[in-house]
Protein backbone atom coordinates (compact mmCIF):
# COMPACT_ATOMS: atom_id res chain seq x y z
CA UNK A 1 0.00 0.00 0.00
CA UNK A 2 1.36 3.19 -0.84
CA UNK A 3 1.78 5.97 1.36
CA UNK A 4 -1.04 7.55 0.10
CA UNK A 5 -3.16 4.94 0.44
CA UNK A 6 -2.19 4.74 3.92
CA UNK A 7 -3.17 8.12 4.29
CA UNK A 8 -6.77 7.10 3.20
CA UNK A 9 -7.48 4.70 5.23
CA UNK A 10 -6.32 6.27 8.11
CA UNK A 11 -8.57 8.93 7.95
CA UNK A 12 -11.50 6.53 6.21
CA UNK A 13 -10.55 4.69 10.22
CA UNK A 14 -10.65 8.13 12.23
CA UNK A 15 -14.28 8.57 10.63
CA UNK A 16 -15.31 5.24 11.22
CA UNK A 17 -14.55 5.60 15.07
CA UNK A 18 -15.28 9.23 15.08
CA UNK A 19 -19.02 8.06 13.98
CA UNK A 20 -19.35 5.38 16.38
CA UNK A 21 -18.74 8.05 19.26
CA UNK A 22 -21.34 10.48 18.31
CA UNK A 23 -24.07 7.40 17.95
CA UNK A 24 -22.67 6.09 21.41
CA UNK A 25 -22.58 9.58 22.49
CA UNK A 26 -26.11 10.91 21.36
CA UNK A 27 -28.05 7.52 20.74
CA UNK A 28 -29.11 8.31 17.04
CA UNK A 29 -27.27 9.36 13.93
CA UNK A 30 -28.90 12.37 13.01
CA UNK A 31 -25.14 14.18 13.05
CA UNK A 32 -24.29 16.07 10.54
CA UNK A 33 -21.21 15.67 7.98
CA UNK A 34 -19.66 18.50 9.34
CA UNK A 35 -20.00 17.11 13.37
CA UNK A 36 -18.44 14.08 11.59
CA UNK A 37 -16.04 15.89 9.95
CA UNK A 38 -14.71 17.75 13.37
CA UNK A 39 -15.28 14.89 15.74
CA UNK A 40 -12.79 12.82 13.22
CA UNK A 41 -10.37 15.71 12.98
CA UNK A 42 -10.60 16.16 9.03
CA UNK A 43 -12.21 18.67 6.51
CA UNK A 44 -15.41 18.90 5.41
CA UNK A 45 -14.97 17.48 2.20
CA UNK A 46 -12.97 14.33 3.37
CA UNK A 47 -16.19 12.02 4.67
CA UNK A 48 -17.86 12.93 1.13
CA UNK A 49 -14.69 11.79 -0.93
CA UNK A 50 -13.94 8.82 0.72
CA UNK A 51 -17.41 7.68 1.67
CA UNK A 52 -19.44 9.75 -0.42
CA UNK A 53 -22.91 9.80 2.04
CA UNK A 54 -23.57 9.15 6.28
CA UNK A 55 -25.49 5.91 4.95
CA UNK A 56 -21.94 4.46 3.63
CA UNK A 57 -20.33 5.43 6.99
CA UNK A 58 -22.83 3.70 9.22
CA UNK A 59 -22.21 0.89 6.91
CA UNK A 60 -18.15 1.12 7.46
CA UNK A 61 -19.33 1.00 11.29
CA UNK A 62 -21.47 -2.25 10.98
CA UNK A 63 -18.57 -3.77 8.78
CA UNK A 64 -15.71 -2.18 11.24
CA UNK A 65 -17.35 -4.84 13.81
CA UNK A 66 -17.69 -7.89 11.77
CA UNK A 67 -14.05 -8.89 11.51
CA UNK A 68 -14.26 -9.57 15.12
CA UNK A 69 -17.23 -10.91 15.11
CA UNK A 70 -16.56 -13.38 12.36
CA UNK A 71 -12.92 -14.00 14.41
CA UNK A 72 -15.33 -14.55 17.69
CA UNK A 73 -17.69 -17.16 15.84
CA UNK A 74 -14.65 -19.00 14.48
CA UNK A 75 -13.64 -19.48 18.08
CA UNK A 76 -16.59 -21.09 19.10
CA UNK A 77 -17.35 -24.88 19.75
CA UNK A 78 -19.75 -25.93 16.83
CA UNK A 79 -19.77 -28.49 14.35
CA UNK A 80 -21.07 -27.83 11.15
CA UNK A 81 -24.78 -27.31 11.69
CA UNK A 82 -24.83 -25.53 15.44
CA UNK A 83 -22.72 -23.13 13.37
CA UNK A 84 -25.84 -21.63 12.16
CA UNK A 85 -27.30 -21.33 15.00
CA UNK A 86 -24.24 -19.94 17.20
CA UNK A 87 -23.73 -17.45 14.61
CA UNK A 88 -27.38 -15.95 15.61
CA UNK A 89 -27.12 -15.95 19.27
CA UNK A 90 -23.24 -14.50 18.67
CA UNK A 91 -24.91 -11.64 16.97
CA UNK A 92 -27.64 -11.20 19.09
CA UNK A 93 -25.45 -11.13 22.05
CA UNK A 94 -23.37 -8.11 20.46
CA UNK A 95 -26.32 -6.30 19.93
CA UNK A 96 -27.24 -7.01 23.75
CA UNK A 97 -23.83 -4.78 24.84
CA UNK A 98 -25.35 -1.72 23.35
CA UNK A 99 -28.91 -1.80 21.96
CA UNK A 100 -29.49 1.97 21.45
CA UNK A 101 -26.56 1.97 19.48
CA UNK A 102 -26.79 -0.95 16.85
CA UNK A 103 -30.72 -0.22 16.80
CA UNK A 104 -29.60 3.64 15.49
CA UNK A 105 -26.81 2.45 12.96
CA UNK A 106 -28.80 -0.23 11.50
CA UNK A 107 -31.63 1.93 11.14
CA UNK A 108 -29.81 4.17 9.37
CA UNK A 109 -28.61 1.57 6.80
CA UNK A 110 -32.07 -0.10 6.17
CA UNK A 111 -33.73 3.16 6.20
CA UNK A 112 -31.47 4.19 3.36
CA UNK A 113 -32.99 0.99 0.89
CA UNK A 114 -30.04 1.84 -1.52
CA UNK A 115 -26.54 -0.08 -2.57
CA UNK A 116 -25.83 0.38 1.96
CA UNK A 117 -28.79 -1.70 2.33
CA UNK A 118 -28.48 -4.51 -0.50
CA UNK A 119 -24.91 -5.11 0.51
CA UNK A 120 -26.46 -6.44 3.66
CA UNK A 121 -26.70 -9.75 1.68
CA UNK A 122 -23.81 -9.09 -0.08
CA UNK A 123 -20.10 -9.05 0.24
CA UNK A 124 -18.17 -10.17 3.35
CA UNK A 125 -21.39 -11.21 4.63
CA UNK A 126 -22.78 -13.14 2.07
CA UNK A 127 -19.34 -15.05 1.82
CA UNK A 128 -19.46 -15.87 5.32
CA UNK A 129 -22.97 -17.80 4.87
CA UNK A 130 -22.09 -19.03 1.54
CA UNK A 131 -18.85 -20.55 3.44
CA UNK A 132 -21.10 -22.10 6.30
CA UNK A 133 -23.61 -23.54 4.05
CA UNK A 134 -20.70 -25.65 2.32
CA UNK A 135 -19.42 -26.34 5.49
CA UNK A 136 -22.28 -28.53 5.95
CA UNK A 137 -22.70 -29.86 2.44
CA UNK A 138 -19.27 -31.29 2.82
CA UNK A 139 -19.79 -32.80 6.54
CA UNK A 140 -22.72 -34.62 4.31
CA UNK A 141 -25.25 -32.60 6.96
CA UNK A 142 -27.06 -31.17 3.98
CA UNK A 143 -27.78 -31.95 0.55
CA UNK A 144 -25.35 -32.26 -1.98
CA UNK A 145 -28.13 -30.59 -3.90
CA UNK A 146 -28.24 -27.72 -2.54
CA UNK A 147 -26.86 -24.47 -4.29
CA UNK A 148 -24.47 -22.98 -1.82
CA UNK A 149 -25.24 -18.95 -3.11
CA UNK A 150 -29.17 -19.27 -3.25
CA UNK A 151 -29.71 -21.15 0.54
CA UNK A 152 -26.85 -18.33 1.70
CA UNK A 153 -29.30 -15.38 0.64
CA UNK A 154 -32.17 -17.33 1.55
CA UNK A 155 -30.69 -17.32 5.18
CA UNK A 156 -29.08 -13.87 5.25
CA UNK A 157 -32.56 -12.53 4.45
CA UNK A 158 -34.22 -14.41 7.04
CA UNK A 159 -32.06 -13.40 9.44
CA UNK A 160 -32.00 -9.65 8.61
CA UNK A 161 -35.59 -9.35 8.10
CA UNK A 162 -35.53 -10.08 12.10
CA UNK A 163 -33.26 -7.65 12.69
CA UNK A 164 -35.38 -5.05 11.04
CA UNK A 165 -38.36 -6.31 13.05
CA UNK A 166 -35.70 -5.66 16.10
CA UNK A 167 -34.74 -2.53 15.16
CA UNK A 168 -38.48 -0.85 14.32
CA UNK A 169 -39.23 -2.40 18.14
CA UNK A 170 -41.55 -5.11 17.21
CA UNK A 171 -39.40 -7.68 18.50
CA UNK A 172 -37.20 -8.15 21.64
CA UNK A 173 -33.93 -9.64 21.26
CA UNK A 174 -35.30 -12.58 22.69
CA UNK A 175 -37.58 -12.79 20.04
CA UNK A 176 -34.90 -11.86 17.53
CA UNK A 177 -33.16 -15.11 18.59
CA UNK A 178 -36.14 -17.17 18.58
CA UNK A 179 -37.29 -16.26 14.85
CA UNK A 180 -34.38 -16.31 13.20
CA UNK A 181 -33.40 -19.47 14.97
CA UNK A 182 -37.01 -20.65 13.89
CA UNK A 183 -36.02 -19.54 10.59
CA UNK A 184 -32.79 -21.19 10.01
CA UNK A 185 -33.98 -24.55 11.14
CA UNK A 186 -37.13 -25.00 8.79
CA UNK A 187 -34.81 -23.53 6.06
CA UNK A 188 -32.24 -26.04 7.41
CA UNK A 189 -34.72 -29.24 8.05
CA UNK A 190 -35.75 -28.35 4.08
CA UNK A 191 -32.78 -29.48 2.99
CA UNK A 192 -31.39 -32.05 5.80
CA UNK A 193 -29.43 -35.44 5.28
CA UNK A 194 -30.19 -38.59 7.06
CA UNK A 195 -27.12 -37.42 9.35
CA UNK A 196 -29.40 -34.28 10.90
CA UNK A 197 -32.61 -34.67 9.70
CA UNK A 198 -33.34 -35.47 13.52
CA UNK A 199 -31.32 -32.73 15.12
CA UNK A 200 -32.96 -30.15 13.20
CA UNK A 201 -36.66 -31.24 14.26
CA UNK A 202 -35.81 -31.19 17.32
CA UNK A 203 -34.86 -27.63 16.69
CA UNK A 204 -37.53 -26.77 14.94
CA UNK A 205 -40.01 -28.02 17.75
CA UNK A 206 -38.09 -26.66 20.57
CA UNK A 207 -37.70 -23.20 18.84
CA UNK A 208 -41.90 -23.26 18.64
CA UNK A 209 -41.84 -23.99 22.50
CA UNK A 210 -40.04 -20.84 22.90
CA UNK A 211 -41.87 -19.09 20.73
CA UNK A 212 -44.92 -19.64 22.66
CA UNK A 213 -43.11 -18.74 26.00
CA UNK A 214 -42.00 -15.63 24.33
CA UNK A 215 -45.51 -14.90 23.13
CA UNK A 216 -47.30 -15.95 26.91
CA UNK A 217 -45.14 -13.46 28.38
CA UNK A 218 -45.55 -10.86 25.92
CA UNK A 219 -49.00 -10.95 26.10
CA UNK A 220 -48.95 -10.81 30.07
CA UNK A 221 -46.90 -7.61 29.88
CA UNK A 222 -48.90 -6.37 27.44
CA UNK A 223 -52.43 -6.71 30.08
CA UNK A 224 -50.38 -5.47 32.72
CA UNK A 225 -49.66 -2.51 31.27
CA UNK A 226 -53.34 -1.75 29.59
CA UNK A 227 -54.54 -2.34 33.16
CA UNK A 228 -51.81 0.54 34.50
CA UNK A 229 -52.76 2.87 31.51
CA UNK A 230 -56.38 2.34 32.58
CA UNK A 231 -55.91 2.72 36.48
CA UNK A 232 -54.06 6.12 35.36
CA UNK A 233 -56.67 7.43 33.29
CA UNK A 234 -59.39 6.76 36.27
CA UNK A 235 -57.22 8.67 38.68
CA UNK A 236 -56.63 11.51 36.60
CA UNK A 237 -60.45 11.49 35.81
CA UNK A 238 -60.74 11.92 39.77
CA UNK A 239 -58.55 14.75 40.01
Amino acid sequence: MSNREQAKDTRRRRIVRAARTLVQKTGDTGFSMRALAEQAGVSIATPYNLFGSKQTVMFAVLDADLEAYQTRLAKLRADELDVFFKAVSLATKLYSTEPSFYRAVLFAVYNDGGREFRSMFGGPRHAMWKGLVQDAINAGLLSDEVEPDAFAINLGRTFFSAILEWVSGELSLPELEAWAHYGFALSLASMATPASADRLHDKVIAQQVRLQKLWKTKRGAQTRAAKMQAATRKLEKRR
